[in-house]
């Protein structure tokens, strides 16, 4: 099975907020030694540094945060030393009643037995640390333990805590409005929700996380939002929308100087094309696996290794190319083996048996389910039992053997209820903690609310007493008169809301019919002014497509045939268009004109437009595909492509229409008709904006009518990858 990126490797840096943590080891083994040494002795030399100054330090509160400030310095590389520094600091502190340096060290000394792996001792010191900030009211060091305690939570498995603990740092930070610290909050709620498989909460949370890192441009984390995203719809099993999120991981992890997460963004793209299920999604993945294997060797990331060789075995095996998947596997399977990697040895062992399966060979299956098996019982992994059992099943049944496939099938359910059981009782007593914890802090709001409202009343009723006798006859007589008058005036509001409502309606209405005509900003401007001024646009690309033929389609087919099949293209094309943010100009019968660049200038225009001409071309091959199977007429499609200055704006006083002018318009029809059928013709301006993203071939300068000569290209596109990159 595919490996994606783990949420905790992912959100990992997140986590490093308030906390230091050694260096991502994912490095040539030479490099990494080196740092080491670098970093070692940089610690070592302001550690030293600080030392000295600590000889004649006075036992004051200054001396408490130089003892802090050492032992910070050195907690990952002398932890002893550093609990001594820390536990004189604590003693010094609470003789000078200096609380705010004493929660400090208690805090660092969590994160000292933490890095000891020393977690009880870690909680109780966070814990004391916690005790002395509240104390404090310093919200942004009560929000720096509550991350920490919720990290150390989530690494010991306590994802119900954890996730409390990560919430209420939420809040304060909201409270404090710290955006940077929001959006980590965010991050780290969003990797235990993953973690508990509740993908609602995930999404909101990445949702929540990703507006703040857009608003900061922070490109690194919103790659790693996408990359959750696309985990998420993975284990949904919509393979599709993974491949989609994980397809804008990958552009953005291209442009980031990260060979790590480049890595693991090419490999989890690859993962969910291979899960698509087709032959040419898997051959293309191998491609993807082959470039992370690459970059996992320079990194010298053994374990990174033998998850893409597992990968790779696999897809080898959709393909049926069992030989070249075994070969794979067995150089997985010693990575795993030499590295102790228990996870990854079950993989391996679980394709291979899948492999050996496909193959015929049902006694070598049941060999290497017996090995990931006997793994998976030793460290007591539910999920791989769950699945031997399974798989045991399966190959037992192909064996003939139907006893023993049957008494794992009913194993197979019977753990599966079990655990599905456990999560449903799991969750149920989190919702209702939760929901206590929420009704139990409703109620202290609503008695001090109701402690101030007495209050208040108490303070009131002496002032309003006489005030009250005073007025009690004027107002009976008020009731008296007001009574008839509101009676009259709410008959009226009735029927005036009536009318306002339908009047509403009506509008609504109107919005929408002119919102199908215009753009959005042209609609918005007829309204306002009656009318609209012509814009020119000094860069717009221009798509122009017609079919082939399609005159002697027409006549041998009848007109409500001829429409139906034409809506049915167009309705594909409008939605492409609305995918890649272009706008659709308008449709002559067989050809369809749309522009990317406006009514909003962009300057990705001419990438978007290529990009859905490709998207055309191949969703028309799928369903051509289909009318073909049904034995029906099949289209084939020309598409000319030119970029240039246009002049748009609305024509016609009663029938509107949004329209474009100029030459660039005359250019592009003309690329359309030098076209050919499948084929999509760019002109030489646009091959200039386009050609480091999508390969193209030339063809040499062609007439085209009233144009002369034109510089064409044709762009070369795979239906079964809709991301090409250049030669």
């Amino acid at each position: 099975m595919c490996r994606p990126t783990h949420p905790n490797a992912l959100f990992f840096p997140a986590k490093m907020k308030y906390r230091r943590y050694p260096i991502y080891k994912s490095m040539p083994a030479l490099f990494w030694a080196l740092l080491q040494v670098l970093c070692a002795a940089a610690q070592t030399s302001l550690a030293d540094s600080l030392a000295r100054v600590l000889v004649t330090a006075p036992a004051d509160t200054n001396r408490v945060n130089l003892l802090n400030e050492i032992a910070w310095e050195i907690n990952e590389t002398h932890t002893d030393q550093a609990a001594q520094h820390l536990q004189e600091a604590i003693a010094l502190a609470q003789k000078l009643k200096f609380t705010k340096g004493e929660a400090a060290a208690w805090n660092r000394l969590g994160v000292v037995e933490e890095n000891r792996g020393n977690y009880t001792a870690a909680q109780q010191n966070y814990q004391k640390a916690l005790d002395l900030r509240n104390r404090l009211g310093d919200l942004g060091e009560i929000g720096a333990t509550l991350n920490n305690i919720g990290v150390l939570l989530e690494t010991t498995g306590h994802f119900d805590s954890a996730l409390v603990y990560h919430r209420k740092n939420l809040e304060i930070q909201k409270e404090r409005r710290d955006t940077v610290r929001m959006a980590r909050a965010h991050f780290n709620i969003a990797g235990v929700c993953m973690e508990m498989g509740e993908y609602l909460e995930t999404q909101k949370s990445l949702y929540d996380a990703r507006g703040i890192l857009e608003a900061f441009n922070d490109q690194d984390g919103v790659a790693k939002v996408t990359t959750l995203l696309g985990h998420i719809q993975l284990e949904l099993d919509q393979y599709e929308e993974a491949r989609a999120l994980y397809e804008k991981a990958l552009l953005m992890r291209q442009k980031l100087n990260d060979p790590v997460r480049l890595a693991e963004a090419l490999s989890d793209y690859a993962n969910a094309l291979d899960e698509l299920g087709s032959l040419d999604s898997s051959r293309v993945a191998l491609r993807y696996y082959a470039r992370a294997l690459d970059l996992w060797k320079k990194l010298d990331d053994l374990q990174g290794q033998a998850n893409i060789l597992n990968n790779l075995a696999d897809a080898h095996k959709h393909l049926g190319n069992y030989q070249i998947a075994f070969d794979y596997l067995r150089q997985s399977e010693k990575i795993c083996l030499d590295l102790e990697y228990n996870e990854g040895l079950m993989e391996c062992y679980n394709t291979m048996g899948d492999v050996y399966s496909r193959a015929g060979q049902q006694e070598k299956s049941l060999e290497l389910i017996r090995r990931y098996y006997k793994i998976a019982d030793e460290i007591d992994d539910q999920k791989f039992i769950q699945s031997a059992y399974k798989d045991f099943s399966e190959v037992y049944a192909k064996i003939g053997d139907y006893d023993k496939a049957y008494d794992y099938r009913v194993k197979y359910d019977e753990l599966r209820y079990k655990r599905l059981n456990s999560k449903f009782v799991t969750s149920f007593v989190r919702n209702e903690r939760l929901f206590a914890d929420e009704k139990k802090q409703q109620q202290i709001e609503q008695q001090k609310s109701a402690l101030e409202l007495q209050e208040a009343l108490l303070a009131k009723s002496r002032i309003g007493l006489f005030a009250l006798l005073g007025g009690a006859a004027a107002l009976l007589l008020l009731v008296a008169l007001l009574f008839n008058r509101n009676r009259m005036r709410a008959r009226r509001n009735r029927e005036l809301d009536a009318k306002n409502k339908l009047i509403e309606q009506e509008r609504q209405r109107s919005d929408e019919l002119l919102l199908n005509i215009l753009p959005a900003a042209t609609a918005a401007e007829l309204k306002t002014h009656a009318t609209v001024k012509p814009v020119r646009y000094e860069s717009v690309t221009v798509m122009f497509t017609d079919f082939k033929s399609f005159t002697k389609i027409a006549e041998s087919v009848s007109p409500e045939e001829l429409i139906a099949e034409l809506d049915g293209c167009f309705r594909l094309f409008d939605n492409i268009v609305s995918e890649f943010n272009l706008e659709k100009i308008k449709t002559i019968g067989d050809s369809y004109m749309c522009a990317g660049g406006l009514p909003v200038a962009n300057q990705t225009h001419p990438v978007d437009v290529v990009r859905a001409a490709i998207e055309m071309q191949c969703r028309l091959h799928a369903l051509m595909q289909q009318k073909q199977a049904e034995g029906k007429r099949l289209f084939e499609m020309r598409i000319g492509i030119h970029t240039g200055p246009v002049v748009a704006g609305v024509v016609g006083s009663h029938k509107f229409a949004y329209d474009i002018w100029g030459d660039t318009v005359n250019t592009a029809a003309r690329l359309e008709q030098g076209s050919e059928p499948t084929k999509i013709n760019v002109s030489e301006t646009t091959y200039q904006l386009v050609k480091d993203i999508f390969p193209c071939t030339y063809r040499g300068r062609l007439a085209a009518k009233n144009k002369g000569e034109i510089d064409m290209y044709f762009v070369e596109y795979d239906c079964g990858a809709l991301i090409k990159t250049k030669c």
